[in-house]
């Protein structure tokens, strides 16, 4: 793998679909397609662009070509894992004829399958984007090829227990993702490699301290001493790599935790306010319907068929879960 800087003086957009206006995704939310599935309509190329919430895995098992994240262009060969986290800028360039799976999946997906995982390092291992040459050949590449062909393969079948299965697969694939990170960085003596800025480097230590800390309601100035930094370098490089503030990033954080609580607990309002930090059970309720553009009850009705209805659990490929997030069921509209 090696990389130049690339740099562009165009907006970077925001999409939901690549070329289609942003959108929240389901918390759920999760899909699988090839690469040529995808990239044969798009001439092989994706744009610089980012999404909302949505990560990327991508395995590519043949040819090859040019991720950019961040301004920086990274050369890849197949075989390659590369790990996009949500809303950092990302672009591709295949070679035509490349081949491989193309992962996407929603926050609130990723991190349902990170509840369950006992090592707090597994948290870390979405929060850069990285690319990692694999040895052809190799267990570890054998091991990922498989990993994503079970992922397609219960995608696509619709059997019980199909979004406990696939939860199974990704967190087999963030525990690889782990182990080599750290198998590359005792290589690299420490140095992230190409394509890591400043920015996501900050960034990446950020966002699991808002996964850790969200719920205490800490101001800026705290997560910026925290991180050695002053608040105004925090905000810039959160601005530059996501488009929003660490606030907001914060808030996201927040919403997505009490979308949770609501689809998939019966708590009250004024429980799943405190347990999010809020004193005020009304402040809680004006704090959701400015974001969500509906009270918490009103959302919580919508998706009234979930766990929290009583007719689903969070593990079943029913309401509130994969099938309910307005996935098609022939393998098109994968955001990319």
């Amino acid at each position: 793998m090696s990389a130049h800087s690339g740099h562009g003086s165009e907006p970077i957009p925001r999409y939901w679909l690549y070329g289609e206006p942003p959108a929240v995704p389901e918390l759920r939310f999760v899909h699988i397609e090839t690469i040529p599935e995808r990239m044969r309509l798009y001439n092989w190329e994706v744009r610089p662009h980012r999404h909302d919430g949505l990560s990327h895995a991508l395995l590519v098992t043949g040819g090859g070509g040019l991720l950019t994240v961040d301004g920086v262009e990274v050369v890849f060969r197949a075989p390659t894992l590369i790990v996009v986290p949500a809303q950092v800028v990302h672009g591709f360039r295949f070679d035509p004829g490349t081949d491989g799976h193309v992962l996407t999946m929603s926050e609130g997906f990723l991190a349902g399958v990170l509840a369950a995982a006992p090592e707090a390092e597994l948290r870390q291992a979405p929060a850069l984007p990285r690319a990692w040459d694999l040895e052809a050949g190799s267990d570890e590449a054998a091991a990922l090829e498989r990993c994503f062909a079970d992922i397609r393969r219960e995608f696509r079948a619709h059997h019980a227990g199909r979004a406990s299965a696939i939860s199974a697969q990704v967190m087999l694939l963030l525990v690889a993702a782990l182990r080599l990170a750290a198998d590359r960085r005792r290589d690299e003596a420490g140095r992230d490699g190409p394509g890591v800025s400043p920015d996501l480097r900050l960034l990446a230590r950020l966002r699991p301290m808002i996964d850790e800390r969200f719920s205490r309601h800490w101001p800026v100035e705290r997560y910026a001493a925290a991180l050695g930094v002053t608040p105004g370098r925090l905000n810039a490089a959160c601005r530059r790599v996501t488009g929003l503030s660490t606030l907001q990033l914060v808030h996201a954080r927040l919403m997505l935790e009490a979308r949770r609580s609501l689809i998939y607990t019966s708590h009250g309002m004024a429980e799943i306010g405190y347990a999010l930090g809020f004193e005020d059970p009304a402040y809680f309720s004006r704090f959701f319907a400015k974001r969500e553009g509906r009270s918490p009850q009103a959302f919580r009705r919508a998706h009234a068929g979930g766990p929290a209805g009583g007719d689903a659990t969070e593990g079943d490929a029913t309401g509130g879960s994969i099938d309910g997030n307005g996935l098609d069921r022939t393998g098109g509209g994968s955001p990319q």
